[in-house]
């Protein structure tokens, strides 16, 4: 059954698309969330380091601290994904592995099925068969032993056929691992350390050498920046350090909408995924300079709508 949820969403355009971000350091001990929600409250969000100028700024407000601090580029590893229209894992079926995904490296974003029709996860650049699905074909699912990377298997599938293959349920599973000799690539993926806070996407980083790590604790990693190297490490985000938030001056309007979906509404990947649908429709629209972000009420960002009812006696 569906349900309908109210869920309050924040618009926010800045003044000038060459707004220059002030950067604040707080010497506060807060996990990654908790510095998100302090920032957000009291400035604009997290810092989100999108070019050579930002970092600049960044270390000159770093100067003489001395200590670990949040930014607000992180990565969750739940975000699994569909090469087929992009679209968002929820798990309404799998078929992992024990104890799969184990992330034994960060690279481990794609997926591979094995002749049991088990799912691991692994490393993009290895070179495997793939199978694609072809929507219109007497034969859905096609076998390629030509050995690609999995971006080049996604190319090759969406060139020939629709696209590397979804996997929906155990009848589908079973049919796609018959066909298998070894492990192959399947559709499913996730984008490694993609976005900021704020929504921005990552297309700067200063990692410190052998940096972004691995690890197998936390189902999410947070950037943090050495404040004497202004070099970047990734660490669990349960962890308490101080933080660097970022102030800009923008216009914000709130609106509440109704939605109605199958899925955990309160899962942060299911909320990422709802919030790129919107911004991309607002680029659509010619509105490439909006951020959105989810504000809670009462701890919650989705609420159930609460059916009216008549009251006794009432005509209607």
């Amino acid at each position: 059954m569906k349900r309908t949820l109210l869920f309050a969403l924040t618009l926010s355009a800045a003044l000038s698309t060459n707004v220059i971000r002030e950067y604040h350091y707080v010497e506060s001990l807060k996990t990654w969330d908790e510095a998100q929600s302090y920032c957000r409250e009291k400035f604009t969000d997290l810092a989100t380091v999108e070019n050579e100028d930002d970092n600049n700024r960044l270390l000159h407000v770093l100067e003489g601290h001395g200590e670990p601090a949040w930014l607000g580029l992180y990565d969750h590893l739940k975000g699994w994904k569909w090469a087929l229209g992009d679209a968002d894992f929820n798990n309404e079926f799998s078929n992992w592995n024990t104890n799969e995904p184990d992330r034994r490296s960060v690279e481990e974003s794609c997926v591979v099925m094995a002749i049991s029709g088990d799912w691991f996860d692994n490393v993009c650049f290895r070179q495997r068969h793939a199978v694609c699905y072809y929507e219109r074909g007497p034969a859905k699912y096609i076998l390629v032993q030509t050995r690609m990377t999995w971006h080049e298997a996604r190319t090759y599938c969406r060139s020939k056929y629709t696209d590397l293959v979804s996997v929906r349920n155990s009848s589908e599973n079973n049919n796609i691992s018959s066909l298998l000799s070894e492990w192959t690539w399947i559709g499913l993926h996730r984008k490694i350390w993609a976005y900021w806070s704020d929504q921005t996407p990552k297309n700067f980083s200063n990692w410190k050498e052998g940096q972004p790590m691995k690890t197998q604790e936390t189902l999410k990693l947070c950037a943090a920046v050495n404040t004497t190297t202004g070099r970047w490490s990734a660490v669990g985000s349960d962890m308490k350090h101080h933080f660097i938030c970022q102030y800009q001056p923008l216009q914000r309007q709130t609106f509440k909408l109704k939605f109605q979906s199958e899925a955990d509404l309160n899962d942060p990947a299911v909320q990422q995924q709802i919030l790129e649908q919107l911004h991309a429709k607002l680029e659509k629209h010619g509105l490439p300079d909006f951020k959105l972000r989810w504000i809670q009420t009462d701890g919650q960002t989705f609420h159930k709508e609460q059916e009216r009812k008549k009251e006794e006696g009432s005509c209607g």
